[in-house]
């Protein structure tokens, strides 16, 4: 028996079992004989290799055309010679006058459809389908990096609540300062805080910079305290002191070949950089900070003044101006209280001396905590009274006067 008889018989029940299942849901007898006994009895003399695989193919793009028949049939039987044009696509599946040569081989019309029309199809709805995985996964990696993200933030205000606990007064400060150092808004670059001296501006800024040197959000933290000496050439000199420059080189530079020095060195870095004690407005560009920051970084400045209009008129938003007041009378006293202890503070004779002393530094922090500190270790109500009645001589005061009275007392 010749190797291509197994074939034939092969091929032949192949092309039964086709044409069986098909004749059972439809009986449409030109279809079967085009559709399944023409390609049985077509040439026989290619290679058994080529037949089975030509059959094959055939088989699964006849079985395709008649479930799309079977599915969507009645609605394009109106189409005119629809089923003429149906029985010449069968023919084009098999007839060998369709054959596509090609430089190695020659394909029939059932392995061009099969494999330039359905496969294709296949592959893009696999593509499609490995495509959509990719981007849920995408979805997912960027949710958990932002639930990350919010973590770290929270975790950073909690971290900066506890190591300013020591400043009253300060918890809307605070939030609002957080909330303004992690905003990646493009119009949160500037800040400004003010208030009288006194009240903690500079403490705050300080716990600032310590605090934002080790959470490592800013590759730069760099903190000035001016006070009187506020001009670009001060701030100038400072800043490239603070980034590695040479004091004498910068020193000799004119101002806008510092500036681009300045610019040049933080352009491209993220930082926060705090300026304190500013008497008069600093024209941050002319510095060479190029308005408006963090363009392309996370950069951000905040300033401290006594001055709610240096604040507006060196850029800060009005949503970006804060200012810290005096502490309430409750605060005032818990603060008094709090330095110089129950024990002492607890005495019948000495605690409405200790309430008129702190009433009267006026809810400033610094007065509450000089006072306080000094008469922390006095248990004498005679003394008491006496720094009671020194203090009360001597309100009100000016600004020097009262920094100078301060000054006395701490060193008592």
């Amino acid at each position: 028996m010749s190797t291509g008889t197994p074939l034939f018989v092969a091929s032949v029940m192949l092309v039964c079992v086709a044409f069986w299942g098909y004749v059972m849901q439809l009986y449409v007898i030109p279809k079967v004989i085009l559709g399944f006994l023409m390609p049985l009895l077509q040439d026989r003399s290619s290679s058994s290799t080529y037949r089975l695989r030509f059959l094959m193919e055939y088989i699964v793009v006849l079985y395709i055309l008649f479930i799309l028949d079977a599915i969507t049939g009645v609605l394009f039987l109106r189409i005119p010679l629809y089923y003429e044009l149906e029985l010449a696509f069968i023919m084009y599946l098999w007839h060998p006058r369709t054959q596509l040569y090609l430089p190695s081989k020659s394909v029939v019309g059932a392995t061009i459809v099969l494999n330039m029309i359905l496969l294709p199809l296949v592959m893009v709805k696999f593509f499609t389908a490995r495509v959509h995985d990719l981007l849920l996964a995408c979805i997912r990696l960027r949710s958990e990096a932002a639930r990350t993200r919010a973590h770290a933030r929270e975790m950073r205000l909690q971290k900066l609540r506890l190591e300013t606990r020591h400043l009253w007064g300060m918890e809307s400060c605070l939030n609002k300062v957080h909330d303004f150092l992690e905003s990646r808004l493009a119009h949160d670059n500037l800040l400004g805080i003010w208030g009288v001296s006194g009240v903690g501006k500079s403490s705050l800024l300080m716990q600032l910079r310590q605090s934002y040197r080790i959470f490592a959000v800013f590759h730069h933290v760099l903190y000035f305290g001016f006070g009187s000496r506020s001009t670009v050439t001060d701030v100038q000199l400072a800043l490239g002191v603070c980034l590695g420059y040479n004091y004498e080189m910068m020193s000799l530079m004119d101002e806008k070949s510092r500036a681009r020095v300045i610019h040049h060195s933080l352009s491209n870095t993220s930082f926060l950089l705090l300026l304190d004690e500013l008497e008069a407005p600093v024209d941050l560009a002319a510095v060479g900070l190029r308005m408006p920051l963090g363009k392309y970084r996370h950069q951000k400045v905040i300033i401290a003044t006594g001055s709610k209009d240096a604040c507006a008129l060196m850029g800060c938003a009005a949503d970006n101006i804060i200012e810290i007041g005096c502490l309430g009378e409750d605060d005032a006293w818990s603060l008094f209280k709090d330095r110089v202890g129950d024990a002492i503070i607890d005495d019948p004779r000495i605690q409405p001396l200790a309430k008129e002393m702190a009433q009267a530094c006026g809810g400033l922090p610094i007065a509450l905590r000089t006072f306080a500190g000094a008469m922390s270790a006095i248990q004498d109500a005679d003394e008491w009274r006496y720094m009671y009645k020194y203090l009360q001589a001597r309100l009100p005061l000016s600004r020097e006067q009262f920094a100078d009275l301060l000054h006395n007392i701490r060193h008592w």
